[in-house]
């Protein structure tokens, strides 16, 4: 299959997943075929039909496909047309900054009608390290940003293999660092600054708020968790049971940790993995989102638990029959809305508090 013909491949799967997913109860029953049981609890509708299309998506497998700047293309290809339509009256504009091995690129979401300076929101995205940017996750930036009545400043950090462990987690740092110091030039109240992001931009969302803790950067003021990936051993209970056909397989989530963290003995490095870091104490307030059917599931709650033991104020909810991922579907999936708008929600309340 060439370049266009996967091109076209990727178009009409996104574009069949937005009409699909929005069918009666009755039509998504046929779509999804038969149902997966996990301990008596099935995935919602809508997860399944996901589960059963996803096999037809070229991108959703890098690890098989043997090109991985085909993937990206493909995956941001998909991201962009997943986020399309979404909140458009939120403005944009892109600037860089001299990162710690290059320039970074970020870009400011600006809702209208926001105080100046107001609260504000840094956002990592997801994508195992290795996958992901700026335009994979644009329709939950601008979401985030309209309901939450926020301006988000996304983060473009390197990715790997080509800038491996720990070059994300320096430039998620030293990202909120700079939008800390200038926080004039995006109009944000450097007070109400949060950070966030989802799945593996959750795991450097949590590095910078350690960072803070420790006195290694700034504080922010709040961290919103999106299924977070804490703890790289891999070794929970929901990583044997969702380890396949769940959306993100083990197979394929251990090929995006060996291609991030190269050496074995990092795995319990905090920076790579927040689950063993023992600052825990003047952690900023947070919230965090896992999804039942997803093999993160575990360890998210793990590293809720550990914060809630901590005197850390937390926030966790698990979206009941959701498969991980949910943050970049919310222009095509009814579910995955529904969990960013709690998540929107949660972020203004917290916020507000700071």
């Amino acid at each position: 299959m060439n370049g266009l013909s996967r091109q076209l491949l990727v178009r009409s799967v996104m574009t069949g997943l937005r009409v699909l997913l929005r069918l009666p109860d009755p039509v998504l029953r046929l779509v999804a075929g038969r149902s997966i049981e996990v301990d008596g609890r099935r995935p919602v509708l809508t997860a399944q039909v996901l589960m059963t299309v996803s096999r037809f998506a070229p991108f959703d497998s890098p690890h098989r496909n043997g090109n991985l700047a085909r993937a990206r293309r493909e995956l941001e290809l998909a991201g962009m047309l997943a986020g399309a339509g979404i909140c458009p009256g939120v403005r944009t504009r892109d600037r860089f900054f001299a990162g710690p091995g290059a320039p970074i690129r970020l870009r400011l979401y600006e809702p209208p009608g926001l105080p100046e300076p107001g609260p504000a929101l840094v956002f990592l995205h997801g994508g195992g390290f290795v996958l992901g940017g700026i335009e994979t996750h644009e329709g939950a930036c601008r979401l985030l940003a309209q309901e939450a009545g926020v301006r988000v400043i996304s983060v473009g950090y390197r990715l790997a293999p080509e800038h491996p462990f720990p070059a994300a987690a320096e430039d998620a740092v030293a990202a909120f660092r700079h939008v800390h110091s200038h926080a004039s030039d995006f109009r944000a109240d450097p007070a109400r600054l949060a950070v966030g992001g989802d799945s593996s931009g959750a795991n450097l969302a949590a590095v910078v708020a350690h960072a803070g803790a420790r006195g290694e950067g700034p504080l922010p003021a709040f961290s919103l968790l999106l299924t977070p990936a804490t703890d790289a051993m891999g070794e929970s209970a929901s990583h044997r049971q969702f380890g396949n056909g769940f959306r993100l397989d083990r197979d394929e989530w251990a090929w995006y940790r060996d291609q991030y963290v190269r050496d074995p003995a990092d795995y319990t490095d905090p920076r790579a993995s927040v689950m063993y870091d023992e600052t825990l104490k003047g952690l900023p307030p947070t919230y965090i989102a896992t999804c039942e059917f997803d093999l993160l599931r575990d360890e998210g709650e793990a590293y809720a638990q550990r914060l809630a033991d901590a005197g850390v104020p937390v926030v966790w909810r698990r979206h009941d029959g959701q498969l991980h991922g949910f943050t970049n579907r919310v222009g095509i999936d009814p579910d995955a809305y529904a969990a960013l708008m709690y998540a929107a929600a949660v972020l203004r309340t917290g916020l507000a508090l700071a």
